[in-house]
């Protein structure tokens, strides 16, 4: 023990704080040159404590003893390792520090007309006066001497104030204080009326608060805020302020508003309101515009937001987003409310003490679009180019959108492509375009520019075909093309290649011609068919194509299949399905097409097949799937081009034999040439005339089916290419709810398509020469909308009917006399027809069918008059006969 410490008992400062004596514990004095710092190495501990805490304070020298004078801020600490010490006097007597005891100050307003204010201090149950205190000093906290015993007062009260109740008060300061302190909060000194009859009454309006309880915003508490004190609705207790009374029929009023809401009456644990979690948004944004307070379950004070501004850049491949979300004042980065909305969240932070609600609009269309597209990187968000339909809406929402050069031309790109300027063919393109198909071929150079790929999926009979020609002829000859077709097409996109592209290399690899693979330069166009490329996917997989092109795509509709998983190995600049009926089955082959396109655009398949299912509740999921493939599927309907197209459309479809069809084909040709060649060479054509008709006759029913002349043998019927690809067509067609007639000069075919139809349960008409309710089949097939197929006899019904309601005309097997086949055409094509018809003409690839329509084009006078009555023999030469039957 070195030194004592007394507390002065010298006036009371404003600044609080108090002086403190310092002397020796032994009597001895302290030497004026004596310094706090050289006596700190006198001290034990606690005293070196104390004199190094105060060792820059100024000390004045009186009696052998130092005194100091202690600030207000520095007080607690001091008196915390003065009490350390057990050396801490007040007037001779020592002190027992009581630093844990609560104290509690409150005023108390004594007298009814010439009133008083006084401080008070509640000790447990004992009220103590502060005019009674051996010693009073500011802090903070304030403390006070009582006895023995120093203590700290744990009301927060301005020590200006606690002094005035220590001095004389004007009656001009006690009115004021009593119009300012009213209302006191919870956390200013309490006012207390010594007589009740003189508190003088206020009606202050409550205002609402509703105080959260969840992260999510669903569980809630109302509270009503009457200024200076906030008191629970859902307690009916008095407000501790005697001088507020609460205005119990405005705060139920206030509760009716909520209720108004989504919010109901519901206690859940502590809460008291309820609301589901989907109208937490739209409760909430409402009664922030009513004016009401609303703390999240943190405290934090909730606002509502103003505006979204967006800037969007356009990369190579991907687009950059940055924004901000103002919510009044106050900004959040777009990128922190993206994150808080992927975590769910209802509230983004924006400031000390302060939230955003995120407002409802944000989880329907664009940005919610934009939140699950986006991926977040530093400033904002990154989104992958070909999402940039996903982002359409955009541009129809409220926000604040500014662009770069990049996107504006991307924009700009998509919305002109479909107009009739800005386009010419390519000279090496020997066809003409109709305007939507010019539009077509400028959607497809859309994509191809801004590396997309993409779905021609036009109605059948628009010239899909003719479309990527003359797109292909925009391209470079000299850099290898895909073009992958189902087997019984390749013989049609070569003649098709051929007629339309000038100086394009072409090089067919499919059966025979297989081998010669290593001979190609690749150069210019690769035909091959789905299975074949499959068998040689090797070959393929190392080329790196400037385009590659899928016909009838429906193919690869499921991503499963080992045709699909073969062209997903391909590499190409450009890809592009095409097809009539991108989706036959479900949706969910649309996700096949595009993982062959774009495997990113539709994402994972579980993902897009969750999507699927939930749209069948929600359309929002299906619109967000329409929204992202839109700028890259084309498909435009007959209705939607009609002044475009041509009264009627007229087509030849070239069909391949199956091999077992193309082996009854030339085993009867074989004994044809054998046997009827030379007689013919030994006798001449007249004599034969009728055995060269008839193996003529027979080719040709073989070319419809080979049970038109195998129906008597054993052997298993071999199949007719002929009618499988007119039931495909048909199903097509007939999803689009259009009516079709069949032609055939055969009845005995007509009749085998009949048989294939009632299998299908497909509701046709049926006339040939043996029909006698003409008038009867004619009516059901014009007028009845289930009845949309008609099965008609060339010769039986060629003339003389009105079958205006037909769309599409089929030719199975062709007429010797063209004229024969444009007037059976015409039975649609008529007067009061307003619609396009389309006709189409099945030839056989290879086969007789082929040669009569060479002939056609070269000989009409020979064919016409072929089966004619009047035909002279002579008309037939011998050179005809071989080329026919060669």
């Amino acid at each position: 023990m070195a030194f004592k410490y007394f507390i002065l008992d010298k006036g009371l400062s404003a600044e609080g704080g108090f002086f403190l004596k310092i002397s020796r514990a032994n009597g001895t004095s302290i030497g004026k040159n004596d310094t706090l710092a050289s006596l700190q190495k006198e001290g034990i501990e606690t005293d070196s404590q104390v004199l190094a805490f105060i060792k820059n304070t100024p000390v004045i020298y009186e009696d052998g003893s130092l005194i100091v004078k202690i600030s207000g801020l520095a007080s607690f600490k001091l008196l915390k390792l003065l009490a350390a010490t057990g050396q801490l006097f007040y007037k001779e007597i020592s002190l027992i520090p009581d630093f844990f005891t609560p104290v509690e100050f409150f005023y108390e307003v004594q007298g009814k007309e010439n009133q008083s204010v006084h401080g008070k201090l509640r000790l447990r149950e004992d009220i103590i006066d502060v005019r009674t205190c051996d010693f009073i000093a500011g802090g903070p906290p304030h403390w006070f001497i009582k006895g023995p015993f120093m203590r700290m007062i744990a009301t927060d009260v301005p020590w200006k104030l606690l002094l005035k109740t220590l001095t004389e008060q004007s009656p001009d300061w006690v009115n004021r204080f009593l119009q300012e302190h009213a209302e006191a909060s919870e956390d200013e000194p309490k006012v207390i009326f010594a007589h009740p009859s003189a508190i003088p009454k206020t009606n202050p309006s409550p205002i609402p608060c509703l105080v959260l309880k969840d992260r999510l915003g669903s569980f809630a508490d109302l509270w009503m805020d009457y200024g200076t004190v906030r008191v629970p609705y859902f307690k009916s207790e008095p407000i501790k302020n005697p001088a507020v009374q609460r205005d119990e029929s405005t705060e139920k009023l206030w509760e009716n508003d909520l209720i108004e809401t989504g919010f109901q009456i519901k206690t859940v644990g502590t809460s008291h309101y309820y609301c589901p979690l989907d109208q937490v948004p739209k409760s909430l944004s409402f009664l922030l515009e009513l004016g009401w307070t609303v703390l999240d379950c943190q405290g934090n004070r909730v606002i509502g937001h103003s505006d979204i501004s967006l800037q969007l850049q356009s990369g190579q491949t991907e687009i950059f987003i940055r924004g901000k979300v103002r919510f009044e004042t106050h900004e959040a980065n777009l990128a922190d409310v993206v994150g808080a909305f992927n975590r769910r969240d209802r509230f983004v932070s924006i400031g000390a003490g302060v939230v955003g609600l995120l407002p409802q609009s944000l989880e329907k269309g664009s940005f919610a679009q934009l939140a699950e597209e986006g991926e977040i990187v530093s400033g904002g968000l990154k989104v992958k180019k070909n999402h940039f339909g996903a982002l359409s809406e955009l541009f129809d929402s409220p926000y604040q959108i500014a662009t770069d050069r990049s996107f504006d031309q991307l924009r700009e790109s998509l919305s002109t492509w479909n107009t009739d300027v800005g386009f010419t063919s390519s000279q090496n393109f020997l066809g003409e375009l109709r305007p939507y198909q010019a539009q077509g071929v400028k959607w497809l150079k859309f994509l191809y520019e801004h590396h997309f790929n993409g779905i021609l999926a036009d109605d059948m009979g628009l010239g899909k075909t003719v479309q990527v020609l003359a797109f292909l002829a925009l391209l470079d000859p000299t850099l290898p093309t895909l073009i992958v077709v189902p087997t019984s097409l390749i013989f049609n996109w070569r003649k098709e290649i051929e007629r339309f592209l000038k100086g394009w290399p072409l090089t067919i690899h499919h059966g025979s011609s297989r081998k010669q693979f290593d001979q190609w330069n690749q150069k210019g166009i690769l035909l091959t068919s789905y299975t074949t490329l499959r068998l040689d996917l090797n070959l393929f997989k190392p080329i790196e194509f400037q385009g590659i092109f899928l016909d009838e795509a429906q193919a690869i509709k499921n991503a499963h299949t080992q045709t699909a998983q073969a062209l997903q190995q391909l590499k190409g600049a450009f890809k592009l399905s095409i097809t009539g009926t991108p989706v036959e089955n479900h949706l969910g082959e649309l996700w096949s097409h595009f993982h062959f396109l774009m495997p990113d655009l539709l994402g994972d398949e579980k993902a897009f097949e969750g999507d699927l299912q939930a749209s069948e509740g929600d359309l929002r999921y299906l619109q967000k799937i329409k929204r992202k493939i839109k700028p890259f599927v084309l498909r435009r309907k007959k209705e939607e081009v009609a002044k475009d197209l041509p009264e009627k459309i007229e087509q030849i479809v070239w069909i391949e034999m199956a091999p077992e069809q193309r082996q009854v084909y030339e085993d009867y040709l074989s004994g044809v040439r054998g046997n009827l060649f030379k007689k013919v060479e030994l006798d001449g054509m007249s004599k034969h005339r009728m055995e060269v008709l008839e193996a003529i006759l027979r080719l040709r029913q073989i070319c419809c089916h080979p049970l038109l002349v195998t129906a008597q043998q054993e052997t298993a019927p071999a199949p007719s290419a002929k009618l499988e690809a007119l039931l495909q067509d048909l199903e097509l067609i007939l999803e689009e709810n259009k009516k079709v007639l069949v032609y055939s000069q055969f009845t005995s075919m007509l009749k085998l398509i009949a048989q294939r139809f009632q299998q299908r349960d497909w509701k046709f008409a049926y006339l040939d020469g043996s029909t006698v309710n003409r008038e009867q089949v004619v009516t059901q097939f014009q007028e009845d909308a289930a009845t949309p197929l008609f099965l008609i006899s060339l010769k039986a019904g060629g003339i003389g009917l009105n079958l205006t309601s037909a769309d599409y005309v089929y030719l199975f097997d062709p007429w010797w006399n063209e004229a024969i086949e444009n007037q059976a055409i015409d039975r649609a094509h008529r007067i009061g027809r307003k619609e396009t018809v389309i006709a189409k003409r099945f030839i056989t690839v290879e086969s007789i069918e082929e040669k009569i329509q060479k002939l056609k084009e070269h000989k009409r006078n020979l064919i016409e008059g072929l089966f004619d009555d009047s035909y002279s023999q002579n008309q037939l030469s011998e050179e005809d006969f071989r080329f026919l039957l060669s």
